[in-house]
Order: C-alpha cells, then structure tokens, then sequence
C-alpha cells in the first residue's frame, strides 16, 4: 500500500469533514497567536538589546553623588578608552511668570560617546544628526520646557545669575535611557556655564557621572578595575538602561502572555477532540484495512501522514496570520515599544510552528493510537479499545513541551504555572465529578420518567464520551470566562491604580517652619488633599549590630572577585531616604508584624518588603541609621508592602514619630490640583524659592496612555484565544454527534416522538452544560483571583456578576447546540441515519 497517496486521497476526500476542519483551525489559532507574541516580543527585546549603549551613552559609566575621582578617566585613558564627564540636577526654571521644573545636564568635550544627540534649529527646521554639546552660552532645550516657558529657539533664558541663549531644540537624547516616565524636560548646557553658578558645591544634589566607550574586551578589563574603586557609586551598564520601556513592556507581555498561553491550551483541547471523533469515524475505515491485510503499523502511519498534511498549510497560514497580528500589536502599543524594531528572526515563527506540531501529534496523535492492536473483529464489533499508556504518555510530554515552548515565547513561568496548573486542576476535578456523577445517575435513573430518564441515560450509556465533553465544556468556559471577564477585571484594576484624584505634583524641600503656610496655600489653590510629610536622609550603619550587606544577589548576580567585600551599592554610606508618622500610611499593605500605635514612644520601625528583602530583615532585627552626628537604633516591628505606582510618597523605612528626637529633615507634599488651578504654584515656588515644584501631571497621562495602549494590544490577542475558546466549545458539544444520530435512529423506529428526541437531548445538553457551567464558574474565580495576587499583584475579588451571567449563557449555548442537532437529526430518516452509523 502507497501510504503517502493513500493519505492524500483521504485527506482530499474527507477535508470539508467538521472533525479536520476543527483540527486545521485549531492549528492556525495556536500558531498564530504564538508566532505573534512570540515575534513582538522577539523584536522589542532585540531593539533593547542592540541601543542599550547608545541609550546609555556609552559602554560603562560610573555614578554618584560626588564627582567620581580624576584617576578613573587617567585610567581609562592610559587603557586608550574614551571618556567624558556629565553633572545633572532638577531644577525650577523661570521666564517671566512662567515657571517649569527641569532636569539640567551638564556635558563637556566627547559628549555623547554612544549614539547621537539630534536638535533642530527651530520647529520644523533642519535636522542636526551629531550637534554634540552646546557652546558655552548657550543651551539645547526639549520642546516640552519651551512650551511651559512661552519660549523658542534664540531666545534668552534665566539661569542662575545670568543667562543662556537656547541654540537648539533637542529631537532625540542618546543617553535619555530609554525612560517612558521623564518626569521633567531636559536642558542641556555646557557644564562650564553650570560650574560658574556655583551650583556645584558640597551638598548640592547633583548626581555626576562619567562614561566610558571602547571594544568590549577592553571594557570588560577595566570593568574589573573598576569595581574595588567604586565604593560609595555605583557602575552604570547596559542592563541599566531602558527600565522604563522594559517595565512596561514586561507588564504588557504579561497580559499578552496570559492570552496567548489561553489560546494554546484551548486549541490544544480542540484538537484532542476533534482528533478523538476523527479516531471514531475511522473505525470502518480501519476494520476494511485490517480484514484486508493492512499491517496496524502502515493504518497508523497513514493516519498521521492525513494530519500531518493537514499542519503544512496550517502552520503555514497560522505563521502568515500571526505575523500580521504582530505588526497590528506594534500599531496598537505605538510608543510602549522602540520606534526603530529590528526585522524579526526566524526563531519566534518556527517556535510557533513548533506549537503547532506539538498540538497536532501531542494532541491528535494518542486518539489514534487506540486503533493500534485492535483485532479485527473488535473493530468490526465498533467497541474502542482502551487508551493505552503510549497515549497517555504522548498526552503529557506534549503538555510540558507546550508549557516550555509557552514560557520560552511569553517569558513567564509564574504565569504559565498558575494558569495552566489551574486549567489542569479544573480537568481533574471535571473528570472526577463528572464520573461519579453519572456512576450515581446510572443507579437513579430507573426512577426516572419521560425526556429526563431519556436524555440522562444517554450521558450514563457513554460515560467515557459524556466526561470527555464536560472537561472540554469546562475548560472551554473556564478560559472564556478567564478571558471576557477576569481580563477585563484585571485591566481595570490596573487603570484604577490611578484614579481621577492621583496626586499630578509634588513639592520638595519644604522647611518645618513654612508647613502651615505652605499647607494653606495649597488648600487655597484647590488641592484639597494635599498633605505634608516629614523626610530625612541619613546612612544605614548596622543590621543587628553588624555592617549591612545584601542578600538577595544571585551569585551570577554578584560579579565581585573573591575577597573583595560589599559591592558599591551595599555599604553603609549609602543614602537612605527615610520618613516617620503615626499611622500606617495609605497604598501600604501590612505583610507581617504589628504597626505601633499613635501613643508609643518605643523605637520602633516599619521596613518595605523589597528593602527588607534585599537585606535580609525581619521584625525583631535592629537596624541603625546615622543623620549627621547622630545614631539611632530602631527595632523592626512590621514589614510592609507598598504600591509604588499610586504617585503618593512611599518610603523603604517609617519611623515612629516619638522615637525620632530632633533630626533634621525637610518636608514634602503630593497633591491633587485640577486643570486650570497651576498658575499661582509658580507664584509659590518664587516667593519661597528654597521650594522646588515636581509636575508630575504629563506623566500620569503617559502612563494612562501605556495603560490603554497596552488593553487594546491585550483585546486584540483575546480575539484568537476567545476563538480558540468557542472552537473548543463547538468540539465538544459535537463529540458524541454520531452516537446520537445512531440513538435517536433506533428510538425513532421503535415509535418515539420528534417532542420526545427533542426534549431528552436538551435534558442532556442541559445537565451537561450546567454542571460544565457550575465548575467553570468556581475554577474562573479561584484562577483570577490567584493569577491577579500572585502574578499581577491587584487586589481583585471575584466579579460574581459577570461570571455568572457568563455561566448562565454558557448553559444557553449548550442547549442551542443540543436543539440545533435535534434539527439535523429529526430531518434525517431513520434508514439512512442507521447506515451511516
């Protein structure tokens, strides 16, 4: 027997059968989805990896609050590496009335070392591609700073005592560091302008870097020369760079991922199915083949040659449709991603063809398998024999490859893991009550009278099929439910991190004595809910005694030669920012102790759980902190959680206010103002210039921006995943088609009404569907719930409503399913359906 023409004919003669068709989508939905997430993915990540230098501004960096020493840039040019220094600062700038905070770098000779600084002359203007740094006078300005000043290119500008003429507009930064969040405009001066205002002098809080460019062997030398001379800096790299674009991607990613891991599973399960009815209207096939000699080896291989024919062209479309889903993604995301993406690589398309293979012999294949060692008056006799451990076995490696080629694409374990492991969870517990259940029903049934004894014996005469759809109705519902109304939960959530009311300033340096006046004049311009903190810089001296060191470096993390101690970032002279109140502050979780209360005068503190972490502290440990002369012991009483992304003021460390005494500090304030009220802030910060003004505003609308970006680049990937979903669906409520047409056959020609078939197939749809319903319900809530804790980090409860209005059409469409079949098989007579049968 020619196998390869034998497959072709069947294929070509049984490609328009539902049970291939399901199959061939079911293979086109995984690959597609995978090969798009997979490529965005792939580019983002290869667009961050190849400008990290040139976002950095060179290929290593050192930087700290002093100007790091002469003998760092001596070295470095003994090394023949190039090297430049830069100083940069937030400043309130003013014009007139107007006033705007911005960021001040200040660069000298060989600035930028990596890349290239863009400015154009006037708005519009020709581009400069390489201006590098501005002449002394004279300035470069974003366009942002322009627009809050009322200025343009050639005008003059205030700056310290006298001032600077804007000579560009700044188009691009080579060393912006890719940040999605800039919280203030940049303007970029010669640092000889800068040096004359005496604004760099002790206590200024300037933060100095200088960079360094060469061949990466050259630089990896002194990297480790480096690194025992930094102490009290800290080394700048190219893992440094674009955190704010991988952050916000990594968020994305997250959402994207849960879609597509979705999507695989669901084609996954629709391919099973689909592959078991193929398996059961072969069984004729397969008894002629046998009786005739065929050898089981060739039926087999004959049958998978048919799938694997069909993979071809859907691998081949799923790639092609995932591809343009993926240049949709990059649309949808706008500037979330790199505007310059690299051409994708082929590793991310053949990955998502690898998923469809997986899908297609890890999950198609074991159904067939049931026809091996089957004699050939079994076949006749139409029994299945039981699934053999081969199958079982195929089952489970093509669901761990699944799970490994899904993390590889979507670079989560812990998603994967919780979502997977729940979906898996709900299958056993399907399989298991849905057994039991008809185990129970066998032995009522006879109690029974009418549609109900009719439709319920049908469930109990194919137990095995009847729990094979309530898993696959289960867990089509489950993720549909996962993906139409946990999503969105989680979505939302994460919008209302920033609410209407989120504070869009900040103000800095307050002194003690002007809290009431300041306090009042913020009332007065509308920020009903601002409020004034005290924060203190100080030193972290001790841990229980002993100098502090962290603990929470991987060693591929810690780099540092054996012997050489803490690292720069570890030692005791490093700033820490530090504040104390009463009572426990808002957007803080108490993860474990007690929060001293308001009339305790004990030294007590309260640490962040990612600060606690780092240094391996725990309530009951001491830590000491230095202000100046002064040194303080504090024992921890609680660990907290804090929302970092609610645009209040958090701290790593909250002292008790009683135990504090008199150390120095400075207050600040986030507030809310509404639009339009900004004007007399500027007139705030003139009268009292030791103030220095943050407006925040322009971010959180970027961020919302991200937010929204990011929920249609989800919805968009929910589209092959809700499809995948209703392809399971349909497979499900179709396994037994064959079966029922046969039954319904039978009861026809023994006398039984069209009413009678009708109503005892809805009763089976409808049990069928209700328990399917009830369990995808429960799984939906428990899997969003711990998806939302544990990966996503939202506190969401349940949204009942939405589940169970989803369990309730899940029903509906379970019993339009079983009375549109009835249509079909009621119009089919009896003689015929028998002979097909």
């Amino acid at each position: 027997m020619n196998l390869l023409r034998h497959a072709w004919r069947a294929l070509r003669r049984e490609a328009l059968a539902g049970d291939l068709l399901t199959v061939f989508a079911a293979l086109v939905l995984g690959v597609a989805v995978m090969t798009a997430v997979g490529t965005l993915v792939n580019r983002v990540n290869l667009a961050l990896t190849g400008s990290a230098a040139e976002m950095l501004g060179g290929d290593l960096g050192v930087a700290g609050r002093d100007d790091p020493p002469a003998a760092f840039a001596e070295e470095a040019q003994r090394r023949g590496l190039a090297h430049t220094r830069l100083a940069g600062f937030g400043s309130v700038l003013f014009q007139g009335d107007a006033s705007q905070m911005a960021s001040i770098k200040a660069v000298e000779a060989g600035y930028p070392l990596r890349g290239a600084l863009r400015v154009r002359a006037t708005p519009g203007g020709a581009l400069i591609a390489d201006a590098g740094m501005p002449a002394k006078g004279q300035a470069y300005a974003d366009p942002r700073l322009l627009q809050a000043l009322g200025l343009k290119a050639g005008d003059d500008l205030e700056f310290g005592a006298g001032t600077l003429r804007i000579a560009g507009i700044i188009e691009s930064e080579p060393d912006a560091g890719g940040d999605l969040l800039t919280l203030s405009p940049t303007l970029l001066v010669n640092r000889a302008d800068v040096e004359g205002t005496g604004l760099l002098g002790p206590g200024s809080r300037i933060n100095y870097r200088v960079m360094f460019a060469g061949p990466a062997a050259d630089i990896a030398s002194f990297r480790q020369w480096l690194l025992p001379q930094v102490k009290g800096m800290r080394l700048l790299s190219v893992n440094d760079t674009q955190r704010g674009v991988r952050q916000a991607f990594d968020l994305a990613g997250r959402f994207l991922g849960l879609s597509a891991l979705l999507a695989v599973l669901l084609a996954g399960v629709a391919t099973a199915l689909a592959a078991n009815r193929f398996a059961l209207r072969r069984i004729d096939q397969v008894a002629i083949l046998r009786c005739l000699g065929a050898r089981q080896r060739d039926i087999l291989a004959g049958l998978a040659l048919q799938l694997l024919m069909l993979a071809v062209p859907a691998c081949a479309i799923g790639i092609g449709l995932g591809m343009a889903a993926q240049e949709g993604l990059v649309q949808v995301l706008g500037s979330l991603v790199p505007q310059r993406l690299p051409l994708p690589e082929a590793m991310p398309a053949l990955t998502g063809a690898g998923i469809g293979l997986l899908l297609l012999f890890g999950f198609g294949l074991p159904p067939l398998l049931r026809l091996r060692g089957v004699p050939p008056m079994r076949v006749l006799n139409r029994s299945f024999a039981a699934l053999p451990p081969a199958s079982l076995l195929a089952y489970v490696a093509a669901l761990a490859a699944s799970l490994v080629l899904a993390v590889q694409v979507t670079g989560d374990l812990k998603l994967a893991l919780w979502v997977l492991g729940g979906l898996a969870g709900l299958a056993v517990a399907a399989g298991v009550v849905g057994f039991l259940l008809l185990q129970l029903l066998r032995g009522l049934q006879h109690r029974l009278h009418g549609n109900w004894r009719l439709g319920l014996a049908a469930l109990t005469r194919r137990r095995m099929l009847a729990v094979m759809q309530l898993v696959g109705l289960s867990l089509s519902l489950c993720a549909l439910l996962l993906l139409a109304v946990i999503g969105p939960g989680l979505l939302q959530q994460w919008r209302e991190r920033l609410p209407a009311d989120t504070p869009n300033y900040f103000l800095i340096n307050i002194q003690p004595e002007q809290r009431d006046s300041v306090l009042a004049a913020l009332q007065g311009l509308g920020a009903d809910d601002a409020s004034i903190e005290p924060m203190a810089t100080g030193r972290l001296i001790a841990i229980n005694g002993k100098p502090p060191l962290r603990v929470d470096r991987t060693p591929a993390e810690d780099t540092r030669p054996q012997g050489e101690g803490q690292r720069d970032d570890d030692d005791e002279n490093r700033p820490l920012n530090f504040s104390w109140r009463s009572t426990f502050p808002p957007a803080n979780t108490l993860v474990n102790g007690t929060f001293w209360k308001p009339d305790s005068t004990a030294a007590e503190a309260s640490v962040e759980i990612g600060w606690a972490k780092r240094y391996g502290v725990y309530p009951g440990d001491r830590i000491t902190i230095a202000v100046g002369e002064q040194q303080r012991e504090f024992s921890v009483t609680s660990v907290r959680k804090a929302d970092w992304n609610t645009f209040r003021p958090n701290f790593f460390v909250l002292l008790n206010p009683n135990a504090v005494g008199d150390t120095p500090h400075n207050l600040l304030s986030a507030f809310h103002l509404p639009a339009g009220r900004s004007a007399g802030l500027g007139a705030l910060v003139r009268a009292q210039p030791n103030l220095s003004l943050l407006d925040v505003d322009a971010v959180i609308s970027q961020v919302r921006d991200v937010m929204e970006r990011v929920a249609q680049a989800v919805q968009l990937v929910m589209v092959f995943s809700l499809l995948a979903g209703v392809l399971v669906l349909l497979a499900a409520l179709q396994a037994t088609a064959g079966e029922r047409r046969y039954d319904s056959a039978v009861l026809r020609t023994l006398g039984a009404t069209r009413r009678q078939l009708r109503g005892a197939v809805l009763v089976e749809f409808g049990a069928l569907g209700a328990l399917a319903a009830l369990l995808a319900v429960v799984a939906a809530a428990v899997i969003g719930v711990a998806v939302s804790q544990k990966v996503f980090e939202l506190p969401l409860l349940p949204p009942w409503p939405g589940l169970l209005l989803g369990g309730l059409l899940g029903i509906a469409l379970s019993l339009l399913a079983g009375w549109l079949g009835t249509r079909q098989i009621l119009h089919t007579p009896p003689a015929l359906a028998l002979r097909e049968a």
